[in-house]
């Protein structure tokens, strides 16, 4: 459901939220509520200057009952520096209006009632949570990024993926046991859990998605820039392609230099031969010499 737009940004929540905003009209809890969505909306605000910073045009901001998501045009775990900066700037915002909030308390003598309680301990939990690394939370794209400068994002996903599955094993549990020795309520916690266990398995396929997309386009920008930074591997004719596929990139051009068992260099395959024979034929069977072969019968 739309609700207005914000600097060309349109601003969504969902229908669950939005009539739980209208009943708690009639409760204690509404001025709490209309709080909780004004400081996530600017948790999500934050996210988008930096986007804007970096050049990434954002289409929507929607709010759902887990928090809000950002959704931006093009693919920000490419550039490893600004996935960092864009991820940061929610969880510092959340810690900045911690600081301002006390200190604007400590200058004009403000009581520290339930509602500045209320907007000081959303913050902390807000930006804490955040910074738990897993995706698709904002720790866990930092992690990637500052993983993926150095061996890649393809292989930093997939580290980051894991520690998220391990975490929310862990909330999981954690939420199960306080629901069956203190209260119902923190079984919330486990739906938490298994929520973001389904987002972070959908970051896997999305993250391969954009993987192979942008290797594609790395082949289109070496034939129309006609230079590029390359990568040499030397393997042997029975390594498999799919484990030379996990070594690339989008850095650099790889060329696979092919050994047999005696040391003798048999020939040489270009990622694009490796991402074509991927498409093509089974990737954990076909080996380096299968596909020099397969190319050596064409011609």
């Amino acid at each position: 459901m739309k609700l207005f737009n914000i600097f060309n940004i349109e601003i969504k929540i969902s229908l669950f939220i939005f009539f739980i905003l209208i009943f708690s009209m009639f409760s204690n809890y509404f001025l709490n509520l209309l709080i909780l969505i004004i400081i996530v909306l600017a948790h999500e605000l934050a996210h988008c200057y930096m986007c804007n910073y970096y050049g990434i045009k954002i289409d929507e901001i929607k709010l759902f009952i887990f928090g809000g998501v950002a959704k931006f045009q093009g693919d920000i775990e490419n550039n490893s520096k600004a996935e960092i900066f864009i991820s940061l700037a929610g969880p510092l915002l959340n810690f900045l209006l911690v600081i301002i909030t006390i200190i604007i308390s400590n200058i004009f003598n403000i009581t520290y009632n339930n509602i500045v309680q209320f907007f000081l301990t959303t913050n902390l939990t807000i930006g804490l949570f955040n910074l738990v690394p897993m995706l698709p939370l904002d720790g866990g794209r930092i992690i990637r990024g500052i993983i993926g400068y150095y061996i890649g994002v393809k292989k930093a996903t997939a580290i980051v993926i894991k520690i998220g599955y391990f975490i929310c094993i862990l909330l999981f549990s954690i939420g199960i046991y306080l629901t069956l020795v203190y209260n119902v309520e923190y079984i919330f916690l486990s739906a938490l859990a298994i929520y973001i266990t389904f987002l972070n398995k959908k970051e896997k396929g999305r993250s391969n998605y954009v993987f192979i997309k942008n290797l594609v386009l790395k082949k289109k920008s070496l034939f129309s820039q006609g230079t590029m930074p390359s990568k040499h591997i030397i393997a042997m004719e029975f390594i498999n392609i799919k484990k030379i596929f996990d070594e690339f990139n989008l850095e650099e051009y790889y060329i696979i230099t092919v050994m047999n068992n005696n040391g003798k260099v048999i020939g040489s395959i270009s990622e694009s031969q490796i991402i074509d024979a991927i498409i093509k034929h089974d990737s954990n069977t076909t080996t380096l010499a299968d596909l020099l072969q397969i190319d050596s019968n064409r011609k």
